[in-house]
């Protein structure tokens, strides 16, 4: 009923009220100026008109008021029958409310994932007055959903129930990525009997696929079950299309913080392998090195020194820490003798020359040097074997001399 029209009836009302009382009133007002004359008529007319009167009130009752009292109580159930639907509703939404953000918090929390997903179960069951919540995650390499958490209902099945996709009704869903609603489950053609898991008591189904929109990626489903058949209502089918935006966003987190915790741990295990393949090759190589008959510098590119083996620091003299302070070119009597070996290998080339060293008593070596490229750490390095040849020119001399010797006595004969 419009608030005008109301309004418009309560004035008939008042307005009928007003009319009965002044008949009586005016009725009692003639009868007192009558009466005293003592006339009959008068009398008569009197008594005619009360009845009338009284007729003439219960037929207002009967047409007007009360059918205008039943209009109102009508109208003010009706309004208070709205008014309860109202507060329903509001109450109902406020316990979604509150729903969605027990479910946030729990998919969010900083407890095992295994144990969010149970309690998002939980609250999902509860606030949907679900009697089972099941959820599954997709596993993309073996593409099968596999059930990751319950509402306290046939638990022994979690982890061991494996939908392929595409079969059954949960597969359905999974493959087309459209929600299902079914009043009767069973009856459905999709419906398919589930190995290790019971649905039999249960009768109506509410699936929808866990889909991450923004990139396309299926990461589960969670279903909702009813042992009575159910109609969904536009507060539930929202409620439950949320919770499932907040779940899919939460377990595609948590996919990626487990591939990026498996991809650290790989990293560091494949950094101390090479970490001790690096110490290992080192400890060889210093093995090799300082145990060496010859002299072995490692120089780096602009010929500094910052290896040198015991051998070395007995042809040069130095100690070998000093020599870690001086630069291949200060060590030889032509600086341009090892120069131009160095320029060789810059060039990719095998360097191999020889030269005159300086020892630190002031005396002069031959050598032969024998340089080659080298990569340690990631940092290009010149390796340069130093060979004394005193001996070796010492010997061509001889022989040089004899057969200096020979030639002269056969010129002699």
């Amino acid at each position: 009923m419009q608030q005008g029209d109301f309004e418009h009836r309560k004035g008939i009302l008042i307005f009928s009220i007003a009319i009965a009382l002044a008949a009586f009133v005016a009725l009692g007002a003639l009868a007192a100026l009558v009466t005293p004359r003592g006339g009959t008529t008068a009398v008569v007319l009197f008594l005619f008109l009360i009845p009338l009167v009284a007729l003439a009130s219960f037929l207002v009752y009967r047409k007007i008021i009360f059918p205008t009292f039943r209009r109102l109580e009508d109208a003010n159930l009706e309004m208070h029958l709205k008014q309860e639907e109202l507060l329903d509703t509001k109450d109902d939404l406020f316990i979604k409310f509150l729903g969605i953000y027990d479910v946030n918090y729990a998919a969010n929390s900083p407890r095992l994932f295994a144990s969010r997903l149970k309690d998002v179960a939980d609250v999902t069951a509860k606030v949907m007055d679900a009697d089972a919540c099941f959820i599954y995650l997709y596993d993309k390499k073996k593409e099968e959903l596999v059930l990751a958490a319950t509402n306290e209902v046939q638990e022994l099945a979690i982890g061991n129930v494996r939908i392929p996709l595409g079969e059954g009704v949960e597969g359905w869903v999974g493959r087309r990525l459209e929600p299902l609603m079914l009043k009767d489950y069973h009856a459905d053609a999709r419906f398919k009997n589930i190995s290790g898991i019971t649905v039999d008591d249960f009768v109506s189904v509410y699936c929808l696929p866990l889909y991450v929109y923004s990139n396309g990626v299926l990461v589960g489903l969670m279903e909702v079950f009813y042992r009575k058949a159910k109609i969904f209502s536009d507060e539930e089918i929202n409620f439950f299309t949320t919770l499932s935006g907040i779940l899919s966003t939460t377990v595609q987190n948590e996919q990626m913080q487990v591939e990026l915790r498996k991809m650290n741990v790989e990293l560091e295990q494949w950094v101390a392998e090479k970490t001790e393949e690096l110490r290992s090759s080192e400890e060889r190589y210093r093995s090799l090195v300082e145990n060496a008959s010859e002299s072995i510098f490692v120089l780096a590119e602009n010929g500094d020194i910052v290896f040198a083996n015991d051998q070395a620091a007995l042809l040069t003299g130095f100690a070998k820490y000093d020599l870690l302070h001086k630069n291949l070119f200060e060590l030889f009597v032509d600086p341009l003798q090892p120069k131009k070996i160095l320029i060789e290998i810059m060039q990719g080339k095998r360097g191999i020359g020889q030269g005159e060293l300086k020892k630190t008593d002031g005396s002069v070596v031959p050598v032969d040097v024998n340089a080659s490229g080298l990569l340690l750490m990631g940092k290009r390095f010149i390796q340069s074997v130093v060979r004394d040849i005193s001996t070796q020119v010492h010997l061509e001399k001889l022989l040089s001399q004899r057969e200096k010797e020979i030639a002269d006595l056969k010129a002699r004969g």
